[in-house]
């Protein structure tokens, strides 16, 4: 119990105000009018205070287009051109229901009726109000845009969803009210309170639009969560342990994705018999506990592109359900986007040309759901942002619960509101789970990934942050052995290399076509028995195989440094060295073994240049001096094939020899 500040203690005074700080007075935001008492001496051009619309600036062209924003009486965004725009049937729908507004503040009056009367005209009809003065409504809308400055929309937007305070609070955009966690002067958050949209806050515009599910009106307790997780251990997971729990915290986070640092995208997979429609399915064909849960909340489409989702999404941060993205013979759509899903994990922003020769900006700050039996080919960044949850067939004699009987858009409600709950404490318990999952093994993007979702399915369930022993436990079942995600990514140097090393080629003189790698891996035994003095006659083709490989831009070298950072090549000698596979950085073979990949015209040799041990350096192939990376052989081959000296460890420690670094 804290003790009442004096009087004559200024320190507790100041403690108790920092406690109960006084409501700030209204200030303008950035764009808003004041009334300062100059406006140019144009009276008949002065914005009203009390006007039903909001002019927000305004932007010009090299073009010589013009164009002024708006938010109109319903809370949107509208732009006009400054130019043809302002005609009168645009006003009224700007002003809308209050489009009387324009009448009452630049009126059209009609001429007055006049009659002869003893030979004098006498006014007999006063001048009435018949609309309004398009041409000076148009002008005073114009100047205020002109006054308050440039607008630009393209990062100040904010749709429906989550985002980010300054000072760490959080906003939650319901379309026609915004759920605010608004900061204290100390660094705490004030409770949650309601404010009409739109609005304009620290430099962002907040739109009106459709609304969405509110969260449950007061605090509530972990019932909810209990409840759901429960429902979501009744299918048969892969690992049982762990997918509900994921399930879990992905559900939770999509309630609050978009103020995230780091969104976890998921992927539910399994065929036919395992229950996926029922969790993830179509609410309107009675399934999809899921979308059910999220309501109107919730972007969900099937066979779709990247550029419809970002179009439909513009400035929205509600979570993306994609059902159906089945492996295909093309996959092209499909990988779009995903691409747009890895892009959003982050929150980084999307820039397209538009129709109008200007470049539009999207927000991606939306977590992405994925759904289908089979999953289409991903590149390792790709698969290593996704937590893939499989799904098996359900086991004999398992009975389905009576879904009807749940509520879920209740338990949605409840969901959400324990999200908001746990906002203050929510980066502490992601950052425990992050610390630990680090200590197990995992890279950066890993212990995002999974910390995000355990951190998020920690606070749904409980209301104090996870102790050290809970946080290593469910880090140890994340292991990255155990996470097929991780265990099975490869990284991008480790495809090219597998590119390269699985391309079929066919050596003159030979009846068949074998892969790059048993060539290498052939030409290599020849020369570690010929040093052995121990070539047979089944090897007698070794200077053949070396001349192909250098016809193909490739070439055995041992590696040799000639000091002040430089390396060159020389003849390969097993007993010398360690072994290097010299890859020409541009040669007209390999640009056939790549064509078509993303390390074509020689964007091989930056990838290659990022292995381990990796030498840049000049060789000669064929007789021709070409610029080559030297990659060690142990990444090119199985290390139990190679002399000791070929080896990891053996060619660090050789390197560091080399260059004078051992034991530095």
């Amino acid at each position: 119990m804290s003790a009442v500040p004096h009087d004559d203690d200024p320190l507790a005074a100041i403690g108790a105000a920092l406690d109960n700080p006084a409501p700030a007075p209204a200030l303008a935001e950035q764009g808003e009018r004041v009334d300062d008492g100059d406006d140019d001496g144009d009276d008949d051009y002065r914005w009203p205070l009390d006007a039903p619309i909001v002019p927000l600036g305004a932007s010009s062209g090299l073009d010589g287009s013009q164009r002024c924003y708006y938010l109109n009486t319903n809370g949107e965004i509208v732009s006009l051109e400054a130019g043809n725009k302002h005609g009168k049937n645009n006003l009224v729908h700007l002003f809308g229901a209050k489009a009387k507004f324009l009448e009452s503040e630049w009126p059209q009056w009609s001429k007055p009726g006049k009659e002869q009367i003893n030979g004098k005209w006498v006014e007999t009809t006063p001048a009435r109000i018949v609309g309004f003065d398009q041409a000076k409504a148009s002008r005073a809308m114009i100047m205020e845009c002109s006054r308050r400055g440039i607008f630009d929309p393209a990062g100040r937007l904010r749709g429906r969803g989550a985002h980010r305070l300054t000072g760490g609070g959080l906003v939650i955009h319901y379309g026609d009210q915004l759920g605010v966690l608004q900061p204290k002067v100390n660094g705490e958050l004030k409770p949650l309170s309601f404010a009409p949209a739109p609005l304009l806050r620290d430099g962002f515009v907040y739109p009106a639009g459709v609304p969405l599910p509110r969260p449950w009106p007061k605090s509530v307790p972990p019932t909810a969560a209990i409840t759901v997780q429960k429902l979501l251990e009744t299918w048969n997971w892969k690992r049982p342990s762990l997918d509900p729990v994921l399930l879990l915290g992905a559900i939770g986070q999509g309630y609050i994705g978009g103020a995230l640092p780091w969104r976890s995208n998921v992927w539910i997979t399994g065929g036919r018999g395992t229950g996926k429609s029922t969790l993830n399915g179509r609410p309107d064909e009675g399934q999809g506990i899921i979308a059910q849960l999220y309501g109107e909340a919730l972007f969900r489409t099937g066979n779709t592109s990247a550029a419809a989702i970002r179009q439909s999404l513009k400035n929205s941060t509600v979570p993306v359900m994609i059902d159906e993205a089945e492996a295909s013979g093309d996959n092209r759509k499909i990988t779009e986007v995903v691409e747009l899903a890895r892009v959003a994990s982050s929150g980084d922003k999307m820039h397209r040309g538009g129709q109008d020769h200007s470049a539009h900006e999207f927000t991606l700050q939306s977590p992405f759901w994925f759904s289908s039996i089979n999953m289409p080919p991903l590149e390792g960044s790709d698969r290593s942002r996704l937590a893939i949850l499989e799904l098996r067939p359900f086991k004999p004699g398992t009975a389905m619960p009576d879904f009807g009987k749940y509520n879920f858009a209740d338990l949605g409600k409840q969901l959400h509101r324990r999200m908001i709950d746990a906002w203050p404490i929510l980066a502490e318990c992601k950052s425990a789970y992050h610390r630990a999952l680090a200590a197990a093994g995992h890279d950066g993007r890993a212990c995002d990934q999974f910390g995000t979702l355990l951190a998020c399915a920690w606070m749904l369930l409980n209301d104090e942050l996870p102790d050290e022993e809970t946080v290593h436990f469910w880090a140890g079942l994340c292991a990255p052995q155990r996470l097929a995600e991780v265990s099975d990514a490869i990284s991008d140097e480790e495809a090219c290399v597998n590119r390269l090393m699985t391309e079929l080629v066919q050596p003159r003189g030979r009846d068949s076509r074998e892969a790059v790698s048993e060539l290498l891996g052939r030409w290599v035994q020849e020369k570690v028995a010929a040093s052995a003095g121990t070539l047979s006659d089944a090897f007698s083709s070794e200077r053949n195989k070396e001349l192909y490989l250098e016809q193909l831009g490739l070439k055995v070298v041992n590696a040799k440094f000639k000091g002040d950072g430089r390396w060159g090549a020389e003849s390969y000698m097993p007993k010398a060295a360690p072994g290097f596979l010299a890859i020409a950085n541009a040669h007209r073979q390999l640009d056939e073994i790549f064509d078509g990949s993303r390390w074509q015209k020689g964007t091989w040799r930056q990838t290659m240049a990022r292995l381990d041990h990796a030498i840049p350096t000049t060789t000669k192939f064929a007789g021709h001096p070409i610029r080559c990376v030297l990659v060690p052989l142990y990444h090119l081959m199985d290390e139990s094939e190679l002399p000791d000296l070929c080896r990891r460890e053996a060619v660090a420690q050789w390197m560091a020899e080399q260059t004078g670094e051992a034991g530095a």
